[in-house]
C-alpha cells in the first residue's frame, strides 16, 4: 500500500490500520490559548507539550510491536515536512521551503521527540476542524487503510486500553460503524471508522463532522445524532477528559501524578465495601422515570455460577454488604440461590430493591434465604392514584400488602420513593399509609435524568417545590415516628467531611452481563464501564481500572460553584451521577465536575443542619429501634447492619 504524507512523497506500508494524533505544532503563543490567558504562553506550551507527549506514549503502548498499525501525527501547520520526523516541533526556520525573511523573529517551538522511529507526520487540510477531520479520514482510508482512528493530543493519561478497544471494535465490525470516545466537556477525544463504512456513508459522515458544533458541549451529541441518522452504528468508549482551561488543571495534575494533589480519593484502596448486583434488566413495568429503560434485555445474563464467582471475588476484597437490584430481581429464577450465597455461604448482609408483587410465599422465601441479614426495599411513588399512574394499576395496593407480609416476618421493609413532581404533595399521606402497613423507614431519591425521564422532564421538580415537600414530609414523619433515612445520613456528614461520594472509591456495581461500574445508575452506559468480569478479575478492575481512576481523581471543590460554598464539606457536592446526566440532558459539559442539579434544595438543608449543630439543637439522628452507632459519613452508601441506622448516605 502506498501512503501519501504531507510532502506528497509516497511511502510504502504494509499496515492495515492508521492511528493519527491531531495536533498543533508545539510553538509558543499558538497552543492552548485559553490556558495561556490564565497562565502565560510558556506554561501553556509546557502543558500542551506534556499532554502531546503522553498521548504519543499511550499510542506507542497500545500498538507496541504491531506492524499492522501505522502511527501518525496529523499536524495543523502548513510548513511541517514529514521527512523531518526525527523531531516533531522543529523550528520553522529549519523547515525546507520556509521563507526565513517572513517571520525571522518567530520563537523556536519546544522540541518533542516521538517515542520511537515508527512515527510519521502528515498535514491536516481544511479551514475548519470538522472539515479537517473529514479530510483525514478521506485521505487515509483512500490510500488503503482498512480502519482509521483519530484522537486528540490533549487528554492526560489517555488509557492505552481505550485505544485498543477502539481498534478491536473496528476490526470486528460486521456493519457500518463509528467509534466515539466521549469527553466530559461534551466533545470527543477519539473518533474512528473503517473503509467499508466510509465507502458507503462517507459524504454523510463528512457532513456530520462539518455541521457539528465542535468545541462546544453539543459536539458529541451532534455527531452521534447525525451518524445514527445515516443508519450507521455508534459505539462509545469509556468517558475521558481533555485539558482546555485553568479549571481543568487540578484533574490534569492528579491524573499525571504532578503537583501537590497526587493522592486520589479513596486511596489507599483498603477494601471494597458495598457492591450492587444489577442482576437483570428485565422488568414487567414501564415507569416513565426509569433510568434503566435504555439498557438491553439481553438473554446473555450472568449465570448462577458466574454471579457466585462475582460475589466470591468481592468478598475476597473485603465486601461486607451487597445490594440486589434490577430491573425486577424476581425475574431471575435463581434469585433466592444468589441471596443464600450472600447471606449463608458468605455470611454477608444484603439489601434487595424491587417494584413488583411479593406475595406471602415469596416473602417467606426471602426471610428464609435472608437468614436475618436481608433488608427489603420496596418502591412506592406516592399514594394510590399517583403511584398507579406511574407504576401501573394495582401496584400501590399490592406493594402495601407486601410491606405487611414482610413486616410480619421481621424483615423491616423500607419504602423507596422517587421525588417526582406529582409525588411531592402526597408525601405526608404516603408516610401514614406505609407506617400503618408496617414500614418504619422511608428512603428518598431525587430523579436521575437518564433513560425514560429525559422524555418526561415535567416529572422533575424544582428546588422550591422540593424544599416545601421536605418540610411537610418531615413534620408528618415526626408525628407518626417514621424515620426518613436520608436525614441522619446527611446530619452525620457534619462530623465527617465528604468529597463527592464513595462510588468507585469504596463501592461498585456489576451489570447483568458482568460489566463493572462505579455506580448502579450508570449500569449499561458505555461511558462508565470500568471492567468486564467475564474477562478480568474484580481485584484487577478495582485496583487498575482507568474509569475508576478518573472518578477518584475528581473532587467536589473542582466545581466552580462548590469551591467557595460554605456547606461543601458536608454536602460533598452530592451525587455526581445526577450532575452528569442533568448536564448531558441540558447540553452542558458533564462528568463528575458538572453542577449538581438539586443544589437549591440540598444547600438550604445543610445550612439548617449546620445552624442547629452550632446551637446544640441537632438532637438524635436515630429512629425507633435502631442504634445511633452509624459508620463514618465518608460519602456513598453505608453498609447495612443492625448498628447502622441509615441504609444509604445519598439521595
Amino acid at each position: 500500500m502506498v501512503v501519501m504524507d504531507s510532502t506528497q512523497a509516497p511511502r510504502e506500508t504494509t499496515a492495515s490500520r492508521a492511528i493519527a494524533v491531531t495536533a498543533r505544532l508545539p510553538e509558543l503563543g499558538s497552543v492552548k490559548t485559553r490556558l495561556a490567558s490564565a497562565l502565560g504562553d510558556e506554561e501553556a506550551l509546557r502543558i500542551y507539550t506534556d499532554l502531546l507527549r503522553r498521548t504519543l506514549d499511550a499510542v506507542e503502548e497500545a500498538v507496541g510491536e504491531d506492524a499492522t498499525a501505522d502511527r501518525l501525527v496529523a499536524v495543523l501547520d502548513p510548513d511541517v515536512c514529514a521527512d523531518r520526523t526525527g523531531i516533531l516541533g522543529q523550528s520553522r526556520e529549519d523547515t525546507p521551503g520556509h521563507d526565513r525573511g517572513h517571520d525571522r523573529t518567530a520563537p523556536t517551538p519546544a522540541l518533542l521527540k516521538p517515542p520511537s522511529d515508527g512515527w510519521r507526520t502528515i498535514a491536516q487540510r481544511g479551514p475548519a476542524h470538522g472539515e479537517r477531520l473529514g479530510n483525514l479520514f478521506s485521505d487515509l482510508l483512500g490510500t488503503g487503510y482498512r480502519a482509521v482512528v483519530l484522537l486528540n493530543g490533549d487528554s492526560p493519561g489517555l488509557p492505552p486500553a481505550y485505544l485498543d478497544q477502539a481498534l478491536t471494535l473496528l476490526d470486528e465490525a460486521d456493519s457500518a460503524r463509528v467509534v466515539l470516545g466521549p469527553a466530559v466537556d461534551g466533545g470527543f477525544y477519539l473518533i474512528g471508522t473503517d473503509t467499508a463504512t466510509w465507502g458507503a456513508h462517507g459524504p454523510d459522515l463528512r457532513r456530520a463532522l462539518i455541521d457539528a458544533r465542535l468545541g462546544t458541549a453539543e459536539a458529541l451529541a451532534d455527531v452521534e445524532t447525525a451518524v445514527r441518522s445515516s443508519s450507521v452504528d455508534v459505539h462509545h468508549l469509556p468517558l475521558w477528559v481533555d485539558i482546555d482551561t485553568a479549571a481543568d488543571l487540578p484533574l490534569y495534575e492528579r491524573l499525571t501524578g504532578q503537583g501537590d494533589s497526587r493522592r486520589l480519593r479513596g486511596e489507599p484502596l483498603e477494601a471494597l465495601r458495598d457492591v450492587y448486583l444489577h442482576v437483570t434488566n428485565r422488568c414487567g413495568r414501564s415507569c416513565p422515570h426509569c433510568y434503566n429503560r435504555p439498557n438491553p434485555r439481553d438473554p446473555d445474563e450472568l449465570t448462577t455460577d458466574e454471579w457466585r464467582k462475582v460475589i466470591d471475588q468481592c468478598v475476597a476484597l473485603g465486601t461486607s454488604s451487597f445490594v440486589v437490584i434490577g430491573g425486577d430481581p424476581f425475574c431471575r429464577d435463581d434469585l433466592f440461590d444468589l441471596i443464600d450465597h450472600i447471606t449463608d455461604v458468605r455470611e454477608r448482609n444484603a439489601r434487595i430493591f424491587f417494584n413488583g408483587p411479593c406475595d406471602k410465599e415469596t416473602a417467606a422465601r426471602l426471610a428464609e434465604a435472608g437468614r436475618g441479614r436481608l433488608r427489603p426495599l420496596l418502591s412506592v411513588d406516592g399514594t394510590r392514584e399517583v403511584n398507579d399512574s406511574i407504576r401501573g394499576a394495582g401496584n400501590h395496593d399490592a406493594t402495601l400488602s407486601a410491606i405487611r407480609d414482610l413486616a410480619v416476618l421481621g424483615l423491616r421493609p423500607v419504602v423507596n420513593t422517587v421525588l417526582l413532581t406529582p409525588v411531592l404533595p402526597t408525601l405526608p399521606d404516603l408516610v401514614r399509609e406505609i407506617k400503618t402497613a408496617g414500614a418504619t423507614q422511608i428512603h428518598l431519591i431525587l430523579p436521575h435524568e437518564r433513560g425514560a425521564i429525559v422524555e418526561n422532564a415535567d416529572l422533575i421538580p424544582d428546588g422550591a417545590s422540593l424544599r416545601a415537600a421536605m418540610e411537610a414530609l418531615t413534620t408528618a414523619a415526626a408525628e407518626i415516628d417514621l424515620a426518613i433515612d436520608n436525614v441522619p445520613a446527611w446530619r452525620r456528614r457534619l462530623q465527617a467531611p465528604r468529597d463527592l461520594c464513595t462510588a468507585g472509591c469504596r463501592d461498585v456495581a456489576v451489570d447483568p452481563f458482568g460489566r463493572v461500574y462505579a455506580c448502579t445508575i450508570t449500569c449499561g452506559d458505555p461511558a462508565f464501564v470500568a471492567g468486564d468480569l467475564r474477562r478480568e478479575r474484580m481485584e484487577d478492575v478495582w485496583r487498575d481500572s482507568p474509569a475508576l481512576r478518573l472518578l477518584r481523581a475528581c473532587r467536589a471543590r473542582d466545581r466552580e460553584e462548590c469551591a467557595s460554598c460554605p456547606v461543601v464539606d458536608a454536602c460533598g457536592g452530592e451525587c455526581w451521577v445526577q450532575a452528569h446526566y442533568a448536564a448531558r440532558a441540558a447540553g452542558r459539559p458533564a462528568g463528575p465536575r458538572a453542577q449538581f442539579p438539586y443544589c437549591d434544595m440540598v444547600r438550604p438543608l445543610f445550612e439548617q443542619f449546620i445552624a442547629e449543630e452550632a446551637a446544640g439543637r441537632a438532637g438524635s439522628v436515630c429512629g425507633p429501634d435502631d442504634s445511633c452507632e452509624a459508620e463514618s459519613a465518608g460519602g456513598g452508601q453505608a453498609a447495612a447492619g443492625e448498628a447502622t441506622y441509615a441504609l444509604f448516605d445519598c439521595i
